[in-house]
């Protein structure tokens, strides 16, 4: 029989103040709007469709077509698309994650 000692500590632990529903309505836009700035640089910028194509043609992205049985050009380009804005939405998170820990970081010094 294992016995566990929890240490409780004298000092109190810091209240992490709630977010508001217009501070999650205003991160969820900048999420989308980040998601979708970035789609759009995947479709009008030419090095990134140009990388697009290289990451489409793999024998990876190839055994992913395997993987999800698609067999159709119009399947394979929907695969492309949800990996394309998958990526995005992946880069904005990235993106909102270092903002909002940047200005965690700048309010905790003022």
């Amino acid at each position: 029989m294992f016995l566990m000692k929890f240490q409780t500590s004298a000092q109190p632990q810091k209240a992490v103040p709630e977010v508001s529903i217009a501070e999650t309505l205003l991160r969820t836009v900048g999420l989308v709007g980040l998601t979708l700035a970035f789609a759009a640089i995947f479709r009008f910028w030419h090095p990134t469709i140009k990388l697009v194509q290289m990451v489409a043609a793999t024998h990876a992205w190839q055994w992913l077509y395997t993987l999800f049985h698609v067999d159709s050009a119009l399947g394979r380009e929907q695969m492309i698309l949800i990996g394309i804005i998958v990526f995005c939405f992946c880069a904005a998170l990235a993106v909102q994650i270092a903002v909002l820990s940047l200005i965690k970081v700048i309010r905790s010094r003022s």
